[in-house]
């Protein structure tokens, strides 16, 4: 059973690249909006981690995008500082990173954000820098 696990697993991987992305739930806002980050992607280098985030919005958000229903972003913390980037972010039309791509971002110049107590930063940030390996 195991070994049927692990070839489903790497069939999963290499038909779909949004499928790659393991993704574990982290939390939800309190506008219904979810979080979850790739446990697979974590990277960690002294205080700085890196990683992947999916971000599913609700159905009854305000936004001037109503064709965007999730957003996977590449994003760095530093542990120490309490502070964030965001490298990229990749928009799509349906949940979960499926779809039509509707927006594409790249940042040219990453500049660090501060993350604020008791937010959903704060709660992802807490998450990805006391993650075990």
């Amino acid at each position: 059973m195991h070994r049927f696990s692990i070839a489903l697993l790497l069939a999963l991987t290499i038909s779909s690249p949004a499928q790659a992305q393991l993704w574990d739930y982290v939390v939800t806002s309190e506008f219904g909006n979810v979080y979850y980050i790739d446990p697979l992607s974590i990277k960690r280098t002294e205080s700085i981690v890196s990683y992947t985030q999916l971000t599913n919005y609700s159905k009854n958000k305000e936004t001037d995008k109503k064709d965007l229903q999730s957003i996977v972003q590449h994003k760095t913390n530093d542990c120490e500082a309490n502070r964030f980037r965001i490298s990229g972010l990749i928009g799509y039309e349906k949940e979960n990173a499926k779809g039509s791509i509707v927006i594409v971002e790249i940042e040219k110049e990453e500049k660090w954000l501060t993350i604020n107590p008791k937010k959903i930063a704060d709660i992802i940030h807490q998450e990805v820098c006391n993650y075990k390996y």
